[in-house]
């Protein structure tokens, strides 16, 4: 049974606030293979990790990130709502969160908003395309990745294309089920047609790990790795 890799959602989102270097830092001493985190521009057209739309929920500041410049969101601070510790973390720049990553551990970039041949030439300048791959909810950006970046390794959701038929037609390279959409038979059809398979996991319900471990998904997304890692160790002892 080969150890699945491990892909930490929003860094080590539940030891350390979220897309930020500590919650980085933290999937690397945790042994991820990679981190997911999403980007978005700023209004001045900078690249920076950031989930949300707004800036309220994880950081000092309030507003549309879209309508903030650099210099502004380059003022925030996005620790201080998870805990007094992480006073004074910023919201990364892509560009400073890519360096921080580049040798340490893979990439995964959801593109919230943004060119993707801007991401696609920002990973290629360090070297990092081989370990890394990107995703869009927004349809315009998934489109325009596969036609203006096909280098850059995409992935596709399950419950957006239906089957495995529809990602192999696609060109993806990866296919992320979520908990109830996915059985070995699925698994089994991904993997024998050429495509990496993950799971998009937030919870800790052991079933779910062990379900993941027993029908063979190669990649977790998820955010409770020393739960899985425990379950994953346990199946195996048994095999």
């Amino acid at each position: 049974m080969k150890q699945a890799v491990i892909v930490c959602h929003r860094g080590a989102c539940l030891a350390a606030p979220e897309n930020t270097l500590a919650a980085l830092e933290k999937a690397i001493d945790l042994g991820a293979d990679v981190v997911e985190f999403d980007v978005r521009p700023s209004k001045d057209g900078v690249l920076y990790v950031m989930h949300d739309e707004t800036v309220d929920r994880t950081t000092d500041g309030t507003g549309r990130f879209a309508d903030m410049t650099s210099s502004e969101i380059d003022r925030l601070d996005a620790g201080s709502w998870f805990g007094p510790e992480f006073a004074g973390q910023k919201v990364p720049r892509f560009d400073t969160f890519l360096d921080t990553c580049k040798g340490r551990i893979g990439t995964y970039v959801e593109i919230k908003e943004g060119d993707p041949g801007e991401v696609r030439d920002m990973l290629a300048v360090r070297g990092m395309l081989n370990d890394a791959w990107t995703f869009s909810f927004d349809q315009s950006i998934r489109a325009e990745a596969r036609a203006k970046v096909p280098d850059l390794k995409r992935m596709v959701l399950f419950a957006h294309v239906g089957s495995v038929e529809r990602a192999v037609a696609q060109e993806a390279h990866i296919l992320e089920f979520h908990e109830d959409c996915f059985d070995e038979y699925l698994v089994a059809e991904a993997r024998n047609s050429g495509l990496v398979t993950q799971l998009f996991y937030a919870g800790d319900d052991r079933a779910v790990f062990e379900k993941a471990v027993r029908c063979g998904i190669q990649q977790m997304n998820i955010d409770h790795v020393e739960i899985f890692r425990e379950v994953e160790r346990k199946l195996k002892i048994l095999v």
